[in-house]
């Protein structure tokens, strides 16, 4: 068996891991933006966040989440929204799936950030973490996925 087949076959038993992560985040953005306003419905619940957090917060990004995020809850929380609904979207149908589970992870690990929670403890966020980063890593669009019909037309290959 050549290479090239065992990898593609490999890539086919993420399917189920690369289904839930992306319903998970495509889920989460979707309630984000139909709370009103493309997302911006969003902004008291990510200020409120912030709030509650900020004592736990890592001591290098509090000052990120004091001087940029909460003055601007809005166009972050739009940007959060949107985020995690392309995410899934695109890790869902397998379309730019390394490129969607990179913005994955970044999102993940500033939540890991304004949170104070470990990366390297066992938690959901660690989860996710390296969920995603098996899905980028391992090319997990490639088996049932929209970045297979693209490989296979040789247009796109950066990001599939």
């Amino acid at each position: 068996m050549s290479t090239s087949n065992t990898h593609s076959v490999s890539v086919h038993f993420l399917l189920p891991l690369r289904l839930t992560i992306g319903l998970a985040f495509l889920v989460s953005g979707q309630q984000k933006v139909a709370a009103g306003n493309w997302g911006a419905g969003y902004e008291s619940r990510l200020y409120e966040f912030v709030v509650a957090n900020l004592e736990n917060a890592y001591s290098f990004y509090r000052p990120f989440l004091e001087s940029v995020v909460m003055p601007n809850a809005g166009k972050f929380a739009v940007l959060v929204s949107w985020g995690e609904l392309l995410v899934g979207v695109s890790v869902f149908l397998g379309l730019f799936t390394r490129f969607g589970a990179g913005i994955g992870i970044f999102m993940v690990l500033n939540y890991t950030f304004a949170t104070g929670v470990g990366i390297w403890v066992p938690s959901l966020e660690t989860l996710y973490v390296w969920a995603l980063f098996t899905l980028m890593v391992c090319s997990a669009g490639r088996g049932f996925g929209a970045d297979q019909l693209l490989r296979s037309r040789r247009r796109i290959r950066l990001f599939t």
